[in-house]
């Protein structure tokens, strides 16, 4: 597998990969107040069946995505098999990963793990404090995934894309 930074023509490559993900669990966010004190609970739920989770941003609204991003990159082997977007918000020391796509035939074998290895490297080397990544609360993989790396929960936005989920926001220190 090589990771390299996209060329135009890999768009259209990126597009046609499966950007759903299979899951049998969600996280169910839960809202009290109490004495004047508000309480947010995130917590796993199973599932009764798996099913497929749609990915948050689809069509002009994913590739309008990838003209803002001052890092794209592409993980090939005998074709594009994944790709990662990153924009930075330098007045806020941070790099925002908005896109982490992996062709569901290629995952579980390193590829993301590949993709964000560059994405850290991209970003230490860019002087940047912190790296970000939104994950929909539908999408446990990935929430696995973001806290298998050792990234840590920084927040979430309620009704976050188009779709109305609830992003969970996750960041790992780079320094």
């Amino acid at each position: 597998m090589h990771i390299r930074k996209a060329r135009p023509a890999d768009r259209e490559f990126c597009l046609k990969l499966d950007h759903s993900v299979l899951t049998d669990q969600a996280w169910r966010m839960e809202e009290r107040e109490q004495q004047g004190t508000i309480t947010l609970t995130f917590q796993p739920v199973r599932l009764p069946r798996a099913v497929p989770v749609p990915y948050p941003r689809q069509g002009k609204e994913l590739t309008a995505g990838w003209e803002e991003c001052d890092l794209f990159l592409v993980a090939e082997e005998r074709g594009i098999i994944g790709y990662a977007t990153v924009r930075p918000a330098m007045g806020h020391g941070l790099a925002w990963v908005y896109d982490l796509v992996v062709d569901p035939a290629h995952r579980r074998r390193g590829v993301g793990r590949a993709l964000m290895a560059e994405v850290v490297s991209w970003a230490s080397s860019q002087g940047l404090d912190e790296l970000l990544m939104e994950v929909s609360t539908r999408n446990h993989p990935a929430v696995c995934f973001c806290r298998a790396l050792g990234f840590s929960f920084r927040g979430y936005h309620d009704r976050h894309w188009r779709t109305q989920d609830i992003a969970l926001l996750f960041g790992v220190h780079l320094r």
